[in-house]
């Protein structure tokens, strides 16, 4: 059986499956129609990002970055107020002796993370990034009254004892603040769909007015099995009419007013850059990702420092990294280079 015949199978099974799945009924999910604000609040968006720069054996060096940004809508304009950058470096490992010797940050991250092991410089640099997200929010948040405050991701917590997240939602709730985490992506099967469920939103969406701006609870079974982890209320929703996917909105505060949140929201959502997602969020991520395109200029000074502190040169580009912590000097690496240049 030739490698056509396998896709031909594999794919007649996939697109089956897809197409011919059963809908639930029209009352699944529940469809609620809202209004955007005629005069929103500001919004103070938050996101960051992170890129490893260098391995060395069971150690790795990442530098996490946060921006912040706060926007007013002056009618029809996106009038930015203020912002911050954040940036700070961090080392890991994942060599549990060594761990024991750091403080209690990463030690936590360590414990929280173990369970992947050949995944863990990255989900442990990831949950330092969020923890640096929260309390950047939070040090803004404090400063203002009244404001849309919408961090990038949910609103769930990571190793209990730091609490960022529970913080974050008192400072909120104490200012007035409306508290949103605005998922990019979300893979999560709430409705119990064999679809996710965004892609069940677009299925089922055309039982809404062509127009409408729309949002819907997922189910509270699906809320409760992360009890003690998350801090919102999981909703999806179509904050433009011509949005292209429903975004997964966790409601951190006015959890019992979802019509005034995500009529806050909407009026952020008509850039036409990404429609349907927050022009604020946008900039802040285009802000924190910066250091991933500016990772070679972050990398030099570590090297020129690295060189002054005694490390070899042929040690420290060995262990230079790609963005995601892998080496440059990996085997692997080194046989796609050779598998290249045989072409």
């Amino acid at each position: 059986m030739s490698f056509q015949d396998d896709m031909r199978k594999e794919l007649e099974l996939l697109v089956r499956h897809h197409r011919e799945v059963p809908l639930p009924p029209p009352e699944v999910p529940e469809f609620r129609v809202f209004r955007p604000a005629p005069e929103p609040r500001e919004m103070v968006a938050v996101d960051g990002s992170y890129s490893f720069l260098l391995n060395l054996s069971s150690w790795w060096l990442a530098l996490v970055t946060v921006g912040l940004l706060r926007y007013r809508l002056d009618g029809g304009a996106f009038r930015r107020q203020d912002w911050r950058l954040v940036q700070r470096m961090v080392g890991v490992s994942t060599f549990e002796e060594f761990v024991a010797k750091q403080d209690e940050l990463h030690r936590s991250l360590f414990d929280f993370t173990k369970g992947r092991r050949e995944e863990q410089p990255r989900d442990m640099v990831n949950e330092y990034r969020r923890l640096i997200e929260g309390q950047t929010a939070i040090n803004f948040a404090d400063d203002l009254e009244g404001a849309v405050v919408a961090v990038d991701g949910t609103l769930s917590e990571f190793p209990k004892q730091f609490e960022f997240m529970d913080r974050l939602v008192k400072v909120c709730e104490k200012r007035g603040h409306l508290l949103v985490g605005i998922s990019k992506d979300s893979q999560l099967h709430a409705f119990g769909h064999v679809l996710t469920d965004e892609d069940l939103m677009a299925r089922v969406q055309s039982r809404l007015p062509r127009e409408a701006l729309a949002y819907a609870r997922a189910p509270k079974a699906s809320e409760a099995s992360k009890e003690g982890l998350l801090y919102g209320d999981i909703y999806y929703a179509r904050l433009h009419p011509r949005a292209r996917k429903w975004f997964r909105v966790d409601l951190g505060t006015f959890r019992d007013q979802p019509d005034f949140a995500f009529g806050q929201l909407a009026p952020y959502a008509r850039s036409l850059v990404s429609v349907g997602y927050p022009w604020p969020l946008i900039e802040a991520h285009r802000m924190a990702v910066t250091v991933r395109q500016l990772k070679p200029v972050y990398q030099e000074a570590v090297m020129k420092q690295a060189l002054r502190m005694g490390l070899d040169v042929r040690t420290l580009l060995e262990g230079l990294t790609e963005v995601e912590g892998r080496r440059r000097s990996a085997f692997h690496e080194y046989l796609d280079r050779v598998a290249r240049d045989l072409r």
